[in-house]
């Protein structure tokens, strides 16, 4: 009997310390707000072509446009009206794109991957001064969960786009 109540007391005391620990909602320290980085490269988007040929549930072009500008705002090197002197001219081509399947992908992986294939011309003056192309995949493995992969991947491959262009100046 006394072993029971022992018992009893132990598992009423975890389960408390549980409960307790999970309905504790936790405050978060608001994040340091950072300036952006300022570069004296200005870079302005002026095109995104969809170069597959094909037409698709999500729109690839503004997709693509938006994460462009905002990987270039993180780096302090988009254009606006009011900046000094003449921006580069920054042209991207979807190349490719699979949006995939969240379904299929932990079962089949080469079936359920989202891809996306770009390339970027950096130009001054009519000149290409940089050119890179990217390609990214999610697959089994790598955001293999992932529900909205076909999102974050144009963030993804943007991020990776202005890197490269960026190394090539």
């Amino acid at each position: 009997m006394m072993k029971k109540m022992a018992l009893c007391s132990i598992v009423c005391v975890l389960v408390v310390t549980v409960l307790w620990g999970c309905s504790r909602t936790r405050q978060e320290l608001p994040l340091p707000t950072e300036a952006p980085p300022v570069s004296s490269i200005k870079i302005r988007v002026v095109d995104v072509s969809n170069d597959t040929r094909e037409l698709y549930e999500v729109d690839v072009i503004g997709m693509m446009w938006t994460a462009l500008d905002d990987s270039l705002r993180k780096r302090g090197m988009l254009w606006t009206p009011d900046a000094p002197g003449l921006p580069l001219i920054l042209e991207a081509h979807v190349l490719k794109y699979e949006e995939g399947s969240v379904w299929l992908r932990p079962i089949l992986p080469m079936w359920g991957k989202t891809v996306l294939t770009v390339k970027g011309d950096v130009k001054e003056g009519g000149q290409i001064v940089a050119s890179a192309e990217v390609k990214q995949a999610m697959t089994f493995g790598h955001g293999t969960f992932t529900i909205g992969a076909w999102r974050k991947i144009f963030a993804g491959a943007a991020e990776e786009l202005v890197s490269q262009l960026v190394r090539g100046l």
